[in-house]
């Protein structure tokens, strides 16, 4: 929990050295450079820290596991790559609503298929937004 915490402060202590260094230039006030000097010094001790104990990678891995999304039918790629196709085909018929180009019975289609394979694989509905 510490080194998670740490990890967090890096990336605050990074928005500060930023903001500051942007704050000294616009104002041209150059004594802002010390904060922004500060808190770069402190993402990098942190940094170096948290390397060294190794629990850089820990957190990196944590923060990188917390983004992925699992592929909800692992035995079958191909059915899950066919319903992505649909949910982007069904957007992009669905962006040109208004305009000559739209084609509501190629939309209503598109939301069958995906309704079918929702039917067939309950598991699919996670990757659905609306």
């Amino acid at each position: 929990m510490k080194a998670r915490a740490l990890f967090v402060l890096q990336f605050f202590s990074l928005i500060a050295c930023l903001g500051f260094a942007e704050a000294a230039i616009a104002e041209q006030a150059w004594r802002l450079m010390v904060p922004s000097m500060l808190c770069f010094a402190l993402m990098v001790s942190i940094r170096y820290v948290l390397k060294r104990s190794g629990q850089w990678e820990v957190c990196v891995d944590g923060l990188n596991h917390a983004y992925t999304r699992t592929d909800p039918l692992p035995n079958r790629e191909a059915e899950s790559v066919r319903f992505v196709v649909l949910i982007d085909q069904r957007t992009e018929i669905e962006s040109r609503r208004g305009t000559a180009d739209f084609d509501p019975w190629a939309l209503q289609q598109v939301r069958h298929e995906i309704i079918e394979m929702v039917k067939e694989f309950p598991e699919l509905a996670a990757l659905d937004e609306s």
